[in-house]
C-alpha cells in the first residue's frame, strides 16, 4: 500500500503549495495528492478551495483571476511566517517536482469539462510518460467530469471519489472499468463503514482502492489487509520511516 501525502505534507507545510509537495518527497512519501481549479485564463492550478480566502488575506474566486493575478497572493504565511511568499502553484510546476517512480493523484474540482480538457491537452502531451507509466491518476466526486476526461484522454487512470456508499453501484461488475462502473477505482472516505463484500467485489474486479484522509497510523494495517492500494494522509511522516542516516 502506497502512502500519499494529502495536499502535500499538509500537516507540516501550507497545503497544496510547492513547499508542502517538496516536503512530502523529502519525507519519502510514495505520492502526493493535489486538487486543481482553472484560472480565468485557463491555467490549471493547485488549490482545494475555489476561493483564496481561507488561506490568505485576500478572498477571490480563482476562476475570476488570471494566473498573474493569482501569483500575487500569499498562501503560506497563515501556516507559519517561515512559509511567507508561497503561492498557488500551477499543475505544470507540480509535475516538475515528481521524482521517478513516484505517484501524483489529481483531484479535479467542479469545473467546466470542456475548459478542463482544453487546459489539460497541452500539459498531458508534454508529460505523456507520466500517463504511460501510471504515475498520474485523476480523481473526482463528479462522474460526468471523469467520463468527459476519459473521452478526451482514453489512457488516463480514473478514480471516483465516494463519501457515501450509494455513490457506487450496489452490484459491482466482474471487471472495471465497465459500463456499470466506468472508472479504474474508488477513493473512499475513511469515515465510511465499507462492507467487506463490497471491498472483495471491487478487488476481484481489479479496482484500485484508495482511502482518504487517514491520519492514524494504527489504522494502517486495517486498510492494508482490506486490500487498499493508496492511503492518503495529511501526515506522511507518521507512516513513512525516516530516511536512513
Amino acid at each position: 500500500m502506497l502512502i500519499i501525502a494529502h495536499r502535500g505534507a499538509s500537516g507540516l507545510a501550507p497545503e497544496n503549495t510547492l513547499a508542502a509537495i517538496r516536503r512530502a518527497w523529502q519525507i519519502g512519501a510514495d505520492g502526493v495528492e493535489i486538487d486543481i481549479h482553472l484560472t480565468r485564463d485557463g491555467v490549471p492550478v493547485c488549490s482545494h478551495d475555489a476561493r483564496t480566502g481561507r488561506l490568505s488575506d485576500e478572498d477571490h474566486s480563482i476562476a475570476d483571476l488570471t494566473l498573474e493575478e493569482l501569483k500575487r497572493i500569499d498562501v503560506g504565511d497563515w501556516k507559519d511566517p517561515a512559509y511567507a511568499g508561497e503561492t498557488i502553484p500551477t499543475l505544470e510546476e507540480v509535475l516538475a517536482t515528481v521524482p521517478p517512480r513516484k505517484t501524483l493523484l489529481i483531484e479535479v474540482k467542479d469545473v467546466p469539462a470542456h475548459d478542463l480538457a482544453r487546459a489539460l491537452t497541452p500539459i498531458l502531451k508534454r508529460h505523456q510518460e507520466f500517463i504511460a507509466s501510471r504515475q498520474v491518476y485523476f480523481m473526482s466526486f463528479f462522474p460526468d467530469l471523469l467520463w468527459s476526461l476519459q473521452g478526451h484522454f482514453p489512457d488516463l487512470t480514473l478514480l471516483l471519489l465516494a463519501d457515501k456508499l450509494n455513490r457506487i453501484p450496489p452490484k459491482i461488475p466482474p471487471r472495471v472499468p465497465s459500463d456499470a462502473l466506468p472508472v479504474h477505482g474508488i477513493g473512499f472516505s475513511h469515515k465510511l463503514d465499507i462492507p467487506a463484500a463490497t471491498l472483495d467485489a471491487l478487488s476481484g474486479a481489479g479496482a484500485i482502492l484508495a482511502v482518504w484522509t487517514e491520519n492514524d497510523p494504527a489504522r494502517r494495517q486495517f486498510w492494508e489487509k482490506s486490500g487498499f492500494d493508496f492511503l492518503i494522509t495529511d501526515h506522511p511522516e507518521r507512516f513513512v520511516p525516516p530516511p536512513a542516516g
